[in-house]
């Protein structure tokens, strides 16, 4: 799957009145400014090519609702889905599944850790060298943004150089 960063939201410097799509309260210029590396909302899944809607997140963890901004873009047919930036409609990453999503948490663990022990907690420094490691741009690499093969990918990279350290 490619992924096409397209920049900041150019509804962002609009003057004309923002409308938020059902069931968003409203969507911020400001908010939609802070998105330097949006990419499209899904039109379809990006796991099993199914149609796509937005709803709450409730639908996701059994009638609850998370967050402040608890808005997820959901497939109807896989359950696949990704959260959106607070107060946009823009997609935080592409969507998952369960393997995909359980995938990332092993990885990010993994960068956490590393993050901890080689850069000092600087995440951008860790996300820069993650780039590097797995030859993608910085634009596009974030867990958010990986499928469950690159997740595992990243996990295995970020292991294997915590493997290589004393920590």
């Amino acid at each position: 799957m490619i992924v096409t960063v397209l920049g900041v939201d150019p509804r962002s410097r609009s003057k004309t009145k923002l409308q938020a799509p059902a069931p968003l309260p409203h969507v911020s210029r400001r908010a939609l400014a802070r998105v330097r590396d949006r990419i499209e909302p899904p039109k379809a899944c990006h796991c099993c090519g199914g149609p796509v809607k937005l709803t709450n997140n409730s639908e996701i963890y059994n009638g609850h609702s998370f967050g402040d901004w608890p808005f997820v873009y959901r497939c109807t047919q896989c359950q696949a889905y990704v959260g959106l930036h607070p107060d946009t409609d823009l997609p935080l990453g592409i969507m998952a599944d369960r393997a995909t999503v359980a995938a990332r948490k092993e990885a990010k663990a993994d960068f956490q850790r590393l993050t901890a022990a080689r850069f000092g907690y600087d995440r951008s420094a860790a996300y820069a060298w993650l780039a590097q490691a797995l030859g993608i741009a910085k634009s596009i690499c974030h867990f958010a943004m990986f499928a469950e093969a690159q997740a595992r990918r990243a996990g295995e990279v970020c292991r294997l150089e915590l493997g290589s350290r004393r920590v």
